[in-house]
Parts: structure tokens; sequence; C-alpha cells
């Protein structure tokens, strides 16, 4: 099978882009003209990589059933209609394959055996993308080849022109329709935060001193504790955590800053840790602030390349910790802790924020409006931002079974 991939790479001057890789290692060149609309725009770097990436998948489906698009397009044709409902059947599914990071090793060398062994056999059950990830990637597709048959068409005779618009505008049609709704009603099911006793056993669990902790080292118990204190006490998200710098705390006050630094040139990562948010300034206890001066002042410090740079958490070489070393950290530590959700991430810890955050906005007694102000502050949204729903649904749907149970208990329906 032949493989296209999508690469990112990093400039001197710390931007991130993406390109389309051919097989031979070059890009696609029609795919990175269409990118170059996306980065002029100063769109972010991941969403860059998820249009690049869902390109990948096009180009994937294409040169599996032995399509030449651009000599299609040179000979004034475009897709069929099958042709393209292949790639609509295609883009429900996980692409594990279309990317390749290598964020770990900081290279930008593609390792072709290692991604040739991510692809499933036809024996093997693909997993489906979440429906609304399945209608972005249709999106960008379809806007892709509405792009290229514009590129191409002002080559072409006027015969040749007519009829290549009227294929791409009956196809495109057609392709657009496959893009499927998304839902906003489907709640069950949905992302919530962790239960008390979950929290607690996470804490007991790695504690560094604890016979349970599952890591060995220990500088990375102590390190991992405090990713997952701080997390808990903040809310915030992994890649807010991950770029992090000594110079964000202050050293007079139990506070630190959260920035956005797109583009850092300090920050030496293919998939760059940035913040979606606005900045902001978040208060710890001073508890915690103590425990954080501790891990710099010893524990990081004691790794001589973790001098080389600013960023707070480090791996355990004293590099830059990726992404992937966070999500690997939750993996561990479910494996570690039977019991615990098996959706566990990091992401889960920022609703569990919100949830406790909320329960505590009501023991203070603070009004909808204010607990609301409060909360936007406090995870860099915009102030009309409504995205708490998004986070609440525990604590929204406990107050509701307590509403709706006084209601049940006011009916009169004893014993007949």
């Amino acid at each position: 099978m032949t493989d296209f991939v999508a690469k990112r790479i990093r400039f001197q001057n710390g931007e991130r882009h993406s390109v389309l890789a051919r097989p031979s290692g070059l890009p696609v060149h029609e795919v990175t003209l269409y990118l170059n609309r996306y980065r002029r725009k100063g769109r972010a770097a991941n969403t860059i990589h998820f249009v690049c990436a869902s390109l990948a998948l096009l180009y994937r489906e294409l040169s599996d059933a032995q399509i030449d698009l651009l000599q299609r397009l040179r000979n004034g044709r475009f897709l069929s209609l099958p042709e393209v409902a292949r790639v609509a059947e295609a883009a429900q599914y996980w692409m594990d394959d279309l990317s390749s990071d290598n964020s770990e090793s900081g290279s930008n060398v593609i390792d072709i055996k290692r991604i040739r062994m991510r692809r499933k056999g036809p024996e093997m059950e693909r997993r489906a993308v979440d429906v609304a990830v399945r209608a972005s990637r249709l999106r960008y597709i379809a806007d892709y080849l509405e792009f290229i048959v514009t590129y191409f068409v002002v080559t072409l005779s006027a015969a040749s022109r007519s009829e290549l618009e009227m294929q791409s505008t009956v196809v495109l049609k057609a392709l657009r329709a496959e893009i499927p709704p998304v839902s906003r009603r489907s709640k069950l099911g949905a992302r919530e935060g962790l239960s008390e006793e979950d929290q607690d056993r996470i804490l007991r669990a790695i504690a560094p001193d604890s016979p349970e902790n599952p890591w060995k080292r220990a500088f990375v118990r102590r390190r991992n504790w405090l990713i997952v204190v701080l997390m808990l006490a903040t809310g915030m998200r992994k890649s807010e955590l991950l770029g992090l710098k000594i110079t964000d705390l202050n050293p007079n006050q139990p506070k630190l800053r959260i920035m956005r630094r797109a583009d850092d040139k300090e920050d030496s990562r293919l998939v760059e840790a940035n913040t979606k948010t606005n900045d902001r300034e978040l208060e710890l206890t001073p508890v915690i602030m103590k425990q954080l001066w501790e891990y710099i002042n010893k524990d990081r410090h004691a790794i001589r390349a973790a001098r080389k740079h600013r960023f707070l958490i480090v791996a355990d070489d004293g590099s830059q910790l990726s992404s992937q070393s966070i999500d690997k950290l939750f993996l561990q530590l479910r494996g570690a802790c039977p019991g615990l959700p098996v959706t566990l991430t990091s992401h889960v810890l920022r609703h569990t924020w919100n949830e406790r955050f909320s329960e505590q906005a009501d023991l203070m007694g603070l009004g909808e409006a204010e607990e609301e102000k409060a909360r936007n502050e406090q995870q860099g949204w915009a102030t009309d931002s409504k995205t708490a729903g998004t986070y609440t649904r525990r604590h929204t749907a406990r107050k509701g079974r307590e509403l709706a149970l006084r209601l049940q208990e006011k009916l009169d329906v004893a014993d007949q």
C-alpha cells in the first residue's frame, strides 16, 4: 500500500507547519499551495496538520485505486461518484498511519517501517472516528478538490473547462451531501470528571513514596505527582502545562502565569506546547507552590540538560516533555490502578476541576452569572463564553436529579 504522510515541520524562527509527503519523501506541491492559505490566515499549527492529515487520507485512497488526480484534471475529467463515495467511506475510520509526528525523538525522519507496522490488515476491525472528525475531514477534502479544480481549469480549452466544471459541481455536491450532521443533543456517555473516590485513589497511588506508584525513578515519581496535582488544582490543559516556563512563576507570591506563545523559538518540539485560550494568572496554595519550587531547585536542577532551557516540566533526560509522554503517564496510571475509568486522560482532570469548581461555587452561594464570570477568568475563556457546559455535565446532572426527585416527592402517589 502506498503511503502519503502528513508530516510536521519546524522552521528556524519557531513556526510550525505541515506538508503532505509522497512515498519518495517529496511534498505534494498542490497540497502545499492549499495549506499556505491557512498559514497566511494565521491558523493554528494543529489545525493545519489536521487539514494535511485529511488530505493524506484522500491521496492514499486515490493511490490505492490507482487514480492519478492531476492527470485526470489535465485531461479535463474529474473524480466519479463511486470514487468520492470510496473516500467518504474511508473518512469514517481511524488513520493512524497517515500522520508521523516523531515528536518523541525530535527527528524529522519518517520511519517507514514503523508506519507500515501500524497498518491494519483486512481481517482486523477498523475503529470509527467521532462523527465530528469525519465531518471535518470531508469538508476539508471537498474544499481542497474545489481548489485544485480552480487551479487547473484555467489551463484547459473552453470546451474541456466547461466539462470539468460541470462534472466537479455534480460530484462535489454529492461529496458534501456525505458530510454527517454533528448533533449537539446527545449527552449520554459524554466525558465527565472523576468521582471524589477516584480522585483520592489517584492521589494516594501516585504519591512519591506510595508502594502503588507505577514509576521506578524518584525524579519521575515526583514529577508525575506534580503534573497530576497541578492539573487537578488548576484545570489547565496538558499543552498549557507543557508550555509553562520557570519564568512564569512568581518568585514572591504563590502565582503562575499561563501564556500564549505561538511559534516559540525556545520550544524544540515538533508538536508545540501552546495555549488555546487567553493569557491568565492563577493562584496556588502556598503548599503546592512550595512543592513546585522544591521540584525546580532540587529535582529539575539536578538534571544538567534541563538547565539549557526554561520549560518547567522535563523528561528524565532533561529534554522538553512531549504530549505523548503525558498520554503515556495516564495509560500507565490506569494500568497501575485497576478500577479507574478506562477513559482517564489528562483532559478528564480538566472536567474534574470544573465540576469541583461548580460544587464550591454552590457552597459559597455564588449566583450563576458570578460563577460563570469567575470560571471564564480562571480558564482563560472569553467573558461571555458558554464553554463551561461541556465540562460540568456530572454536576449539572446531579442538580437535575435532585430537583426532579423533589418534584416527585410532592406527588401524592401513596400505595393504592
